[in-house]
């Protein structure tokens, strides 16, 4: 009886008890290019196409603005500090907010407007 008991548990466990197998996915099916690094060993963990030149667009924004943040933490910066476009800045293309040279605008106006309409004339003043 015992040995009954325990084959019909152990069937109804197999029914109930399913193992799902889990297989790892294309990390950068639609990426041109990608690279994966475990951050404490510096090991790849992953690489597409990881030395191929590409133009890194408005992600320089982002680096922009992080250097924005250490500047004010610093105190070398505060939000509502002045300042003034210069020709270069004014002459950038791509998305603006089309600033004119000598135009004055705050630290924290400029920086809503990488922010927000990722403005590549207002990334430049300063």
């Amino acid at each position: 009886m015992l040995k009954k008991g325990l084959c019909l548990f152990v069937g109804i466990m197999m029914l109930f008890c399913q193992i799902n197998v889990v297989h790892a996915t294309n990390l950068a099916s639609g990426a041109e290019s990608a690279i994966l690094i475990d951050a404490n060993s510096q090991q790849i963990l992953y690489q597409k196409n990881a030395t191929k030149k590409l133009y890194p667009a408005s992600t320089t924004k982002i680096m922009t603005m992080i250097l924005l943040f250490e500047a004010i933490q610093e105190k070398r910066l505060k939000w509502d500090d002045i300042l003034t476009c210069s020709a270069y800045a004014s002459s950038m293309g791509g998305s603006q907010v089309y600033l004119e040279e000598n135009e004055t605008m705050s630290v924290f106006e400029l920086f809503k407007c990488i922010a927000i309409a990722s403005a590549n004339d207002a990334k430049h003043i300063g």
